[in-house]
């Protein structure tokens, strides 16, 4: 944990590829202190059709999902790290969101094969 899924636009027509943001948005939640390295997950999935308004401007959007535990200024300042990491990648989008969400701990399921161990509810 934490999951942290990333939606945007044409990458291409920012400049940047989908190695350097996923590395990015890793650096902002490894830089929180808020999670071992190691449990940082970070995924990508490009947005071919969106409608953006009247303009359909180019976006970035992180949405980090984790387990419930941390204060609400500790979710703000992630937010603010992930959002300052991708900032820094000096692109032309003109939209870079991020939420920090809970995820709920009944209904979150987890199945691990090679190096876990088997299905457990968090």
């Amino acid at each position: 944990m934490p999951h942290a899924i990333l939606h945007h636009s044409d990458l291409g027509a920012l400049g940047i590829t989908p190695e350097r943001l996923a590395d990015a948005v890793f650096n902002g939640l490894e830089a929180s202190e808020l999670f071992d390295a190691d449990d940082i997950k970070v995924r990508i999935v490009p947005v071919t059709h969106f409608r953006n308004g009247r303009d359909d401007y180019s976006f970035i959007h992180a949405d980090v999902r984790i387990m419930p535990g941390r204060t609400p200024d500790q979710k703000a300042a992630m937010a603010d790290m992930v959002l300052a990491a991708v900032k820094a990648l000096d692109t032309p989008v003109v939209s870079v969101t991020v939420e920090v969400s809970d995820i709920d701990r009944a209904t979150y399921a987890k199945s691990m094969t090679a190096q876990g161990a088997g299905t457990h509810r968090a």
